[in-house]
């Protein structure tokens, strides 16, 4: 639903007296008397939260965050949305590909391109929240999918790691099946394939397309933009043998076949790292192939939601706001992230990802060689609802790569 939209129904409640989402705060009471209040709404709860709110405030101890959680991510955007409209708008927030052309479009987040804190920050993140050469938020992670493998698996058919190019890669498929093993699984229960996406990063960067006017396109034809990369990924099945039984396959169903040697590989990321290494097998993590020998090599990735700033603040409100994302860009909140195992992108930062992670870190988080094609096209609801259902049809063979492409294009004309 676009902000528009939103605005009018959330107008209605406010005018209706209804109440808004209720912010649990951090503490309160007389010691807080003179301080500056920042009031902060975010879709990390409070847990995750809370240990930066702590180190912000003992920094800075003129300033209370007031903190406000709602879950990602319909109802974390449909509670800014409704504060916004209703003149309660947060100081900071959450900007991310769901409503960030809505905010930008309707002048409800600040500028900061020019600001201090954001040197440092990688160009993809700033391309992620930005338009016409102007970044509105501050990201400073990213994330990105790759192939994980059992080693063992296919060591016994003669394969260290999976080949690095896709003509290679259906090989590699062919012989698993011919030996009996089940080469790939992907969770199309869950959400389209990635490969599709590695695919059409690398075919709009040959082609000198920057993502980012796609949502200025009219009309907008997310499936026949990417329809050379839905053939190619069509051919997984045709050629490298993979089943076309997984549309009831989630993601907790993947990961517990790959973990219990049932399946070769799977396409994944590091946030299921932790399973694979308490399963104990012998697993490795490779770069998406490449759609051929003339593309660069892409994953399935995104930089991760950013930091915005209410465009209306000014005097102590916008300095304290500064400051917090001054804070969380600096080497404690920075440490903090790589901890807890985030790929931290800011420029000058030296983090730490495990082994297994470190070449997809390194050739494809820190270049920004990823993709995320809802990124780049409004009504990102829609087009990922339809891309899920398009590619369920693919894979059981009952559409063809045409189809889906003219299904999809059309299923976004009418969501326009």
């Amino acid at each position: 639903m676009s902000l528009s939209a939103w605005s009018k129904r959330a107008l209605a409640l406010v005018s209706a007296g209804a109440m808004l989402v209720p912010l649990a705060a951090c503490g309160a009471g007389s010691a807080d008397a003179g301080k500056v209040k920042l009031t902060y709404l975010s879709w990390d709860n409070e847990q995750t939260s809370k240990p930066y709110i702590d180190e912000f405030e003992k920094e800075n101890p003129d300033i209370k965050i007031d903190f406000g959680y709602a879950p990602p991510t319909s109802e974390y955007l449909s509670t800014l949305q409704t504060r916004l409209v209703g003149n309660q708008a947060p100081d900071v927030f959450i900007i991310t590909s769901e409503n960030r052309e809505d905010l930008i479009k309707n002048g409800y987040v600040k500028d900061l391109s020019d600001e201090p804190f954001m040197k440092n920050i990688s160009q993809a993140n700033k391309d992620f929240v930005g338009k016409d050469g102007k970044t509105y938020g501050m990201s400073i992670i990213s994330w990105a999918s790759g192939v994980s493998y059992n080693k063992d698996l296919l060591k016994n058919v003669g394969y260290d790691e999976p080949p690095a190019n896709w003509d290679d890669f259906l090989k590699l498929c062919k012989k698993l099946k011919d030996a009996g093993i089940e080469p790939l699984l992907e969770p199309d229960a869950d959400e389209p394939s990635r490969f599709i996406d590695a695919f059409q990063g690398s075919i709009l960067a040959k082609k000198g397309t920057d993502p980012n006017t796609l949502v200025d396109e009219n009309p907008q034809t997310p499936g026949s933009d990417e329809l050379q990369a839905v053939k190619a990924y069509a051919r997984l099945f045709d050629e490298g043998g993979v089943t076309r039984d997984v549309v009831g396959i989630n993601g907790d169903d993947m990961r517990t076949q790959f973990t219990n040697g049932q399946v070769a590989m799977i396409v994944d990321g590091a946030w299921a790292f932790s399973t694979y290494e308490q399963s104990g097998m012998n697993w490795g993590f490779a770069p998406m192939p490449k759609l051929g020998d003339e593309y660069d090599q892409w994953v399935q990735g995104s930089a991760s939601p950013a930091w915005a700033i209410y465009s209306k603040l000014s005097g102590d409100k916008l300095k304290a706001a500064e400051k917090f994302l001054t804070f969380m860009s600096s080497k404690w909140a920075l440490d903090a992230h790589n901890k807890a195992g985030d790929a931290v992108t800011v420029q000058g930062y030296d983090g730490t990802v495990m082994d297994q992670y470190k070449q997809v870190f390194e050739q494809n988080i820190k270049t920004g060689k990823y993709y995320l094609h809802t990124n780049y096209y409004s009504k990102p609801d829609v087009l990922k609802s339809e891309l899920k259902a398009q590619n369920q049809q693919l894979v059981q063979g009952t559409i063809t790569p045409d189809q889906y492409a003219k299904n999809l294009d059309a299923k976004m004309a009418d969501a326009q």
